[in-house]
């Protein structure tokens, strides 16, 4: 039998060995690196915390377990006990508290696995790494589960134990003890395994339950609401101290009255084992208070002296333990000892005396003083507990839920200031080598929006649509002219009766429609075609009728052959019969629409503008052209300001009235002639501008023309290239420079030449505003691009859904979290998080995507 016992008892260091070491690979292997500024970008730190939320603790537990057991085995005799160990071991509260929470949130670290690996295919590739590298071949999802059944072998091998150990044997009693004990904890895990298979739906029903038991409590089930625990106390009132009862929940607490039921009890439905309700089902409460956890506050006492307090009681609760561990030990003395006995027994009565007495005289160490924040000032109300550590767990608890409330009140509130969300990353298949996005752009009209995204590669110039509905999708891409597309306005439709106009012809500026079939025969992809076969299937004529499609939402494309292009916005580019094409003599740089009045810049330095006739359709027969720059200092881009359009002429800004069309102002941006402007985005008075070859934007006052200062971008992207290849990062930080700038809402979004996308929070400018008070955070954003950022557009998505929401009641998507999209349109996808890890790093480097985020 003993030999057996032995066996045993060797099968359990093995078993416990194996454990451990499985505990210590989750934690060396897979928690800290996740943690490391090594692989920082790879998942958050707030993921890998819940994925192993208490695992190092049960660690800690269980490595001074098998270290006791070694030395029981190094020491190995018949008379040797463990059955005071596992007692030891698995009846403090620590280690039930430990296994309780990591059940609790097994389920939630199985989902942030599942979740992770799905939305992160580098964090998925780190764990396959990690479990080919265990010598089981075991993955995360199995080696997290041991803490599950470890327990329940516990007890099948005490069972075991007890079968093989004498009732005479001095471990018996002990092995009988911590059978029970493990089979508690055992229990205790099973209950939460099955309260986490359904956290949300147990939630409710656990709250319905409690609503149920307490008269006069209404309006408590709520899917954002958790219950945390239940406390008797005693509260001082005008009448005496009162027996009272505090539920306390995620964001509030509930005060009632408290009396025993006398009769029958009435039996609450739906109540499960373990649950709070059963506990509470032979009382009578009486809603007395309702109180949100905002509204309340904690009146701090003198916290050093009750700490000295908690000190000393604490050190007399060891001397107590310790001494009476003398006593035991004292009786196996051969030798005469009845004097060490008196001794150790006075001093155990002292001690326990010294005890009571500090209970019943340190009775504020029981003692909380809430403050309530009401409409008519101030209350307060003292709380006695029935003991100093049950007021110390509640007061944990209380801090606990009013920070997480806090925390959520400020990402609602400020959300804003959080990591935009991404939506979707949209892949867009070249059909013809070099094609690159070059500008993008939403439709205008009443339906769901569209984005219309143009590439080209210098012969062909296509447009994709971009539908947003049900989901982000590309539904088609066709070529639309036989050169580059430079720049992309959406412009307004107008109500009118829909007159037809009659446009001649003009010097310099020629209107043509074309006839296109239906299988779109005259768009031409292959590299073959050219503008002058294109010219030989236009119409000529001396006057055209332009499309009375022409008073709705209009799309008008600019291209680098001087042409614009102009479609109305619901229109099926591949198999539209009718365009409106108008030549210029000079390339057009940009578009805008503006008052009524469509201003177009070209590269010989003027600036055309068009306006709407009374019948709502554009009259490009007599259109007005200003002067602003020069074929050497064209116009290239053009942004509307406090009533001005600001006009970049390579390296200098001209403001321009677009009242009198005269130059009234023009200043110097940048004194070298190499850095021409590029990018420019407002936001208010803010006016940012990037130049050419340069990781520096600067900010402008938009309306007294001052700089007011700038910021370089180059720290913030090569933080997020860290994890990249060196010669990747190197090559990448050398030519670095700012390619698109987008103000939406409270952010300033930057492109960059790296891939990386920024965002910056945009400084408040008055009108007296001299210089930036402060120095601006610039952070990146984990998703971009490999190659370059092309373009960031926004479209409102707002009024696509309404519409949808008519169409579809039930409707529901991701993208109903925010009323604006941010676009980024760039050369392949890149999750800078996990660059480094990336076993096909470059994968999507010749494919253009677009990126998607909620703001």
């Amino acid at each position: 039998m003993s030999d057996t016992r032995t066996h045993v008892v060797v099968e359990l260091y093995e078993t416990e060995r194996s454990y451990v070491e499985s505990l210590q690979i989750l934690v060396m292997k897979y928690l800290q690196p996740l943690k490391s500024s090594e692989y920082s970008g790879l998942v958050d730190v707030a993921t890998v915390d819940e994925i192993f939320y208490k695992i190092p603790e049960i660690l800690a537990h269980h490595e001074v377990f098998l270290e006791e057991l070694r030395k029981r085995l190094e020491n190995w005799d018949i008379n040797q006990k463990v059955g005071d160990l596992f007692l030891d071991t698995f009846t403090k509260q620590s280690v039930i508290d430990t296994y309780t929470e990591f059940i609790n949130n097994w389920e939630n670290a199985k989902e942030a696995i599942k979740t992770t690996s799905h939305s992160k295919p580098a964090f998925a590739r780190f764990l396959d790494a990690m479990a080919r590298e265990h010598k089981g071949k075991l993955a995360l999802d199995s080696l997290l589960i041991m803490p599950v059944q470890r327990i329940p072998r516990y007890e099948l091998l005490i069972q075991t134990l007890i079968k093989h150990t004498d009732d005479a044997h001095g471990d018996a009693s002990k092995l009988t003890a911590a059978q029970q004990a493990v089979h508690e904890l055992a229990v205790t895990i099973n209950l939460g395994q099955h309260k986490t298979l359904n956290p949300r739906s147990s939630n409710c029903q656990e709250l319905t339950q409690i609503e149920s038991i307490i008269d006069g409590l209404a309006g408590l089930s709520s899917p954002e609401r958790t219950f945390l625990g239940h406390d008797q106390v005693s509260i001082t009132t005008s009448q005496g101290r009162k027996e009272r009862a505090l539920f306390l929940f995620s964001d509030l607490l509930v005060i009632t009255t408290i009396k025993r039921r006398s009769g029958t009890i009435r039996k609450i439905p739906q109540s499960t084992p373990g649950s709070i309700v059963g506990t509470l089902e032979g009382n009578k409460f009486k809603l007395l208070m309702k109180i949100p956890l905002n509204d309340l506050e904690i009146v701090k006492a003198k916290d050093d002296n009750i700490r000295k307090m908690l000190k000393e009681m604490e050190q007399l609760n060891a001397d107590v333990s310790t001494l009476s561990q003398m006593a035991e030990l004292v009786t196996t003395l051969h030798c005469p000892h009845s004097q060490l006995e008196e001794n150790i027994r006075e001093m155990l009565s002292a001690l326990n005396k010294q005890l009571v007495d500090r209970h019943a005289a340190d009775s504020q160490l029981s003692f909380l003083e809430l403050m309530i924040n009401t409409s008519g000032g101030q209350e307060n109300i003292a709380l006695t507990f029935s003991k100093p550590e049950k007021r110390t767990s509640w007061e944990e608890q209380f801090n606990e839920a009013k920070q997480s409330e806090l925390l959520v009140k400020t990402a609602s509130t400020c959300g804003r200031r959080m990591i935009p969300e991404l939506v979707s990353a949209v892949p867009i298949r070249k059909t013809r080598a070099g094609l690159q996005f070059t500008c993008a752009a939403p439709t205008f009209g009443p339906g769901p929006r569209d984005v219309w995204v143009c590439n080209s590669d210098g012969y062909v110039g296509q447009v994709c649509i971009l539908s947003l509905h049900p989901e982000p999708t590309v539904t088609s891409c066709n070529g639309v002219c036989n050169a580059r597309i430079l720049c992309i306005a959406p412009v307004p439709g107008q109500s009118s009766n829909e007159v037809p106009a009659c446009v001649n012809c003009n010097s310099g500026i020629s209107i043509s429609v074309e006839d296109t079939d239906e299988s779109g025969a005259n768009i031409h992809l292959d590299s073959s075609s050219s503008s002058s076969e294109e010219e030989e299937r236009e119409d000529e004529c001396d006057s055209h009728v332009v499309p009375e499609g022409n008073v709705a939402g209009t799309m008008w494309l600019g291209t680098e052959d001087g042409c614009i292009h102009v479609y109305n916005c619901n229109d099926n580019i591949r198999t539209k019969k009718n365009k409106v094409k108008i030549q210029h003599n000079a390339p057009v740089h940009t578009i805008i629409y503006l008052e009524n009045r469509v201003f177009v810049a070209l590269a010989n330095g003027d600036v055309t503008v068009y306006l709407r006739e009374p019948s709502g359709n554009w009259n490009t027969n007599d259109a007005m052209t200003v002067t602003v720059g020069s074929s050497v200092m064209p116009v290239t881009k053009m942004v509307p300001i406090s009533g001005r359009l600001w006009c970049s002429c390579h390296t200098s800004i001209k403001i321009l009235n677009t009242t009198s069309f005269l130059v009234e102002h023009s200043f110097v941006v940048s004194g070298e002639s190499n850095r021409s402007i590029t990018s420019i985005a407002v936001s208010g008075l803010s006016v940012w501008i990037s130049l050419h070859n340069s990781s520096t934007i600067r900010l402008f006052h938009g309306t007294t023309y001052e700089w007011l200062g700038e910021v370089n971008v180059a720290p913030a992207v090569t933080k997020m290239l860290a994890s990249s290849d060196d010669i990747i990062r190197q090559h990448k930080a050398a030519c670095l420079r700012v390619t698109s700038l987008l103000a939406c809402k409270d952010l300033l979004w930057i492109g960059t030449s790296a891939g990386v996308i920024l965002t910056m929070p945009l400084p408040q400018i008055s009108a007296t505003t001299a210089k930036l008070s402060s120095n601006l955070s610039v952070t990146g954003v984990p998703h971009g691009h490999t190659g370059h950022v092309r373009f960031l557009t926004t479209v409102d998505i707002s009024v696509t859904q309404s519409v949808e929401r008519r169409r579809h009641s039930t409707y529901h998507n991701k993208q109903d979290t925010g009323k604006l999209l941010v676009i980024s349109g760039g050369d392949g996808y890149e999750d800078f998080r996990s660059a480094g890890l990336s076993e096909v790093a470059g994968r999507e480097d010749s494919t253009n995507h677009l990126l998607l985020w909620n703001v």
